[in-house]
This record gives C-alpha cells, sequence and structure tokens, in this order.
C-alpha cells in the first residue's frame, strides 16, 4: 500500500472540492438549482392555494350552508361565500406575488453579487 502525503491529499481537496465547486456554482446555480427553485415556488403557490381554499370555495358557491335549503339561505350563502372567495383570491395573488418575487430574487442575485464585488474592487472606476 502506498501512502499519500498529507500535502498532496490537502492539494486535491483544495482543487477538487474548493476550486471546482466554486467554477461550477453559478453553472448549478442557474441550471439545476433554478429547477429546484421554480420547483419551490410552484409548491409554495399550491400550498397557498390549498390553505386559503380559493377552489374550494369556488366548487361550492351554490351549495347552501348548514344544510338550510330555502332561498333567504341560499342567497346568504352565496354572497358569503362570494364574499370569501373575494377576498382569499386576494390574498392569494399576494401570495403569488410574494412567491415570484422571491424567484426573481433567486435569479438576480448572483448577477447582483458579482457587480458589487466589482464595484467594490474598483473595476467601474477603471473603465469610467
Amino acid at each position: 500500500m502506498v501512502k499519500e502525503n498529507i500535502l498532496l491529499k490537502s492539494f486535491k481537496f483544495i482543487v477538487k472540492d474548493i476550486v471546482l465547486d466554486f467554477l461550477y456554482w453559478p453553472i448549478w446555480w442557474y441550471s439545476a438549482g433554478l429547477i429546484k427553485a421554480f420547483k419551490r415556488m410552484t409548491g409554495f403557490i399550491s400550498q397557498g392555494n390549498s390553505e386559503l381554499g380559493v377552489t374550494l370555495w369556488l366548487k361550492n358557491i351554490f351549495v347552501p350552508m348548514f344544510g338550510q335549503h330555502d332561498w333567504q339561505s341560499r342567497i346568504i350563502s352565496f354572497f358569503m361565500r362570494l364574499f370569501n372567495i373575494i377576498f382569499r383570491t386576494f390574498a392569494l395573488i399576494f401570495w403569488l406575488i410574494f412567491s415570484l418575487i422571491i424567484f426573481i430574487f433567486w435569479l438576480v442575485l448572483p448577477i447582483f453579487l458579482v457587480i458589487m464585488i466589482l464595484y467594490n474592487l474598483n473595476v467601474f472606476g477603471k473603465l469610467i
């Protein structure tokens, strides 16, 4: 058995695990990471829909509440459910906008970081 030198093992670790991971990071961020972020965003929107129950309220808009089948109860039930659907839809739209902002932040963050690093290294000052 040949023993490797600790210096050689350290060098391999630095080159392979740190340098190559750092170089692969932008590729991962805009490929597999982007797909993962998109799936999380759609899952978050689906979770919002299931928690707010907008589709369930829409499905039962004409069903009378509390088992009352007279015309007054049907009218009250309809408008009560319509009121709930309107406000729950606004909440779901807010939920959708929030998740889209987080997703756009995911897309822009690396570009912003590179620009800020270059700005602080005063690269832009030399170009102007």
